[in-house]
């Protein structure tokens, strides 16, 4: 059996299942965090090898949450998706969410078609 690594303490696993419970809807960081708190129970190259990643990455996402630089686990700007509205389209609709609280997601995407017709 492999060494276990000093990089993962209680610390970074408290940190790792804190952030877990904030993160739930972003696969691409929950999945970061889940093999981190993963590795505590088995090696470091167990896990890499289970979730089909290197070593070395794992051991950087580890890293990433023990020196507090946990933003580092989420997508860079240019690789998320790009929205198709621009600033004053999203401040219009802002507004019309603050003049009827009830609207809901269908009636929003029915204004926003005519609206914006070239959506």
């Amino acid at each position: 059996m492999a060494l276990r690594s000093k990089l993962l303490d209680k610390k970074v696993i408290g940190s790792a299942k804190e952030m877990l419970k904030k993160v739930r809807n972003n696969a691409y960081v929950s999945r970061k965090l889940r093999a981190v708190i993963a590795a505590k129970e088995s090696s470091i190259t167990a896990v890499a090898r289970v979730c089909k990643i290197s070593r070395t990455a794992l051991t950087e996402w580890i890293k990433h949450l023990k020196f507090g630089r946990a933003e580092k686990l989420f997508a860079p700007p240019e690789r998320r998706r790009k929205s198709i509205l621009n600033s004053s389209q999203r401040g219009q609709i802002e507004r019309w969410i603050e003049e009827n609280p009830n609207i809901t997601i269908k009636e929003a995407k029915i204004r926003i078609l005519e609206e914006f017709a070239h959506i």
